[in-house]
């Protein structure tokens, strides 16, 4: 039976990333506390808009029918010309996304 090397780094690359997987798993406690260090001033968790910059809630946020968690992560990773440039690393945006995403009513 012909041996594939390759097949052993791929299940090692598997391990690897669903290891990675569980490091990123969400901490709705650390999205809170980033939420209330870099976004208090203009997305503020009341349904109405934050009074700097006229920026959504969280909860208006959660509310759209198309929001999902990947599409805030891929939009917090770039930068925005309406949002200060926030260094946040990979862990904060998926705990912030974790906490917008924990607004929205379940129908």
């Amino acid at each position: 039976m012909k041996q594939y090397p390759q097949l052993r780094y791929l299940s090692a690359a598997l391990a690897l990333f669903g290891a990675a997987d569980t490091a990123f798993a969400a901490d709705l406690e650390n999205g809170r506390r980033v939420a209330e260090r870099w976004c208090s001033e203009c997305d503020v968790d009341a349904p109405a808009p934050g009074k700097a910059r006229r920026a959504k809630s969280f909860a208006t946020i959660a509310a759209r029918q198309d929001i999902s968690s990947e599409m805030i992560v891929a939009f917090l990773r770039l930068p925005h010309s309406t949002m200060p440039n926030r260094q946040l690393s990979a862990q904060d945006i998926q705990d912030l996304a974790a906490l917008i995403m924990s607004m929205k009513k379940v129908r």
